[in-house]
C-alpha cells in the first residue's frame, strides 16, 4: 500500500513569525511532504520564491501562496488579476459578505477561510452555492482554536461543525491546515487529522482535508501554471 502523504497549505510568513527556513525545518521533523508557504504582502513574493530550492534539500516540496483580505470587491478584484500567474495558490479570507460573494464567483481564487465567530453567517446557502460552482476550497484552520479562551474555542468548534456540514453536502472540498506562523503553532499530519475528524466526524474526509485535497490542489495549479497547459486535460505535447 502506498505511503501517504500529507500537506499543510496555509503556513504564514509573517514579519512577527519565525523565518522561512525554520518553518521547512519544522515541516520536515513533523512529517510534512508539502507546504504552503503563504504571504499576506504580494510585494514580497520575490523575497520568498528561492526558498523552494531550500525546501528540496530537505525534501519539503514548497508551494507559494498569498492571502487577501481585501476591504471591497474592487481590490480584491484588482489584486487577483495581478497574482493569479505569479503564485501556486491564492486565498482570500471572507470576512464580510460582500468579499465572500465576489471571492466565490472568482475562479481565480483557490481557497476561502472564514472567521470562526462569523462562519456560520457568512458560509449560509448562498455562498455555497456560489463555491459549489466555482470549485473553490474551504479552509479551517488550527490556529483559530488556540491562544484563545475555552469559551471562545467551544463556540468556534460548534460554528465550524455546524458550517462544515452543509459543506460537505455540497461536495466542497475541505481542508484543514495549521495557519501558523510560528513553529510552535505547526501541527503534525496526526494533529491536524485529529481537528479534521472532530469537525468532519468522517474518518476518510478528515484524512482527505490533509493530504489529498491540499496535495491535488497545488498539483492541479502547477499544471495551469504550465506554457503547456490550454485547459484541464488538454496540453501542448509537441510543436511543429
Amino acid at each position: 500500500m502506498p505511503k501517504r502523504h500529507y500537506a499543510d497549505l496555509h503556513v504564514r510568513v509573517t514579519d512577527e513569525g519565525d523565518p522561512p527556513r525554520l518553518l521547512i525545518k519544522m515541516a520536515k521533523h513533523l512529517g510534512l511532504s508539502l507546504i504552503a508557504l503563504s504571504l499576506d504582502d504580494p510585494h514580497k513574493l520575490e523575497d520568498i520564491r528561492s526558498i523552494k530550492g531550500y525546501g528540496r534539500e530537505f525534501g519539503v516540496d514548497v508551494a507559494i501562496r498569498v492571502d487577501l483580505k481585501p476591504s471591497s470587491t474592487s481590490e480584491l478584484k484588482r489584486c487577483l488579476g495581478k497574482l493569479r500567474r505569479s503564485v501556486e495558490v491564492i486565498g482570500v479570507c471572507c470576512h464580510d459578505t460582500s468579499v465572500a460573494r465576489t471571492a466565490a464567483r472568482d475562479r481565480r481564487v483557490d481557497v476561502t477561510f472564514y472567521d470562526p465567530e462569523n462562519v456560520l453567517s457568512i458560509l449560509d446557502e448562498g455562498q455555497l452555492s456560489l463555491l459549489a460552482e466555482s470549485g473553490h476550497y474551504v479552509e479551517v484552520n488550527l490556529v483559530d482554536f488556540l491562544h484563545t479562551s475555552p469559551e471562545k474555542q467551544a463556540k468556534a468548534l460548534w460554528n465550524y461543525s455546524l458550517a462544515l456540514k452543509r459543506v460537505v453536502r455540497r461536495g466542497i472540498p475541505i481542508v484543514v491546515s495549521s495557519g501558523a506562523s510560528k513553529i510552535i503553532d505547526m501541527r503534525a499530519p496526526r494533529e491536524l487529522y485529529a481537528l479534521a475528524f472532530l469537525l468532519l466526524d468522517e474518518k476518510e474526509l478528515a484524512r482527505e482535508a490533509v493530504s489529498i485535497k491540499p496535495l491535488e490542489l497545488v498539483r492541479l495549479n502547477r499544471e495551469k501554471l504550465s506554457p503547456n497547459f490550454i485547459q484541464p486535460g488538454v496540453r501542448v505535447v509537441d510543436e511543429w
